[in-house]
């Protein structure tokens, strides 16, 4: 039973390796927009909450 999920699994990587050539550049960009974002926002709460006094 945990074979066919791991080979399933391993399969749907394969597939998906296969369409990043086709994205290109655009997935890389992506990624940075959305961890640079989310940093940006963790940088923010974290002053909010020093503002407060929070721990």
């Amino acid at each position: 039973m945990l074979r066919n999920f791991f080979e399933g699994l391993g399969d749907l990587f394969q597939a998906t390796f296969k369409i990043l050539p086709i994205a290109g550049d655009s997935v890389n960009t992506l990624f940075m927009l959305v961890i640079g974002g989310g940093l940006v926002y963790w940088v923010l709460q974290m002053r909010k909450h020093k503002a407060n006094g929070e721990a």
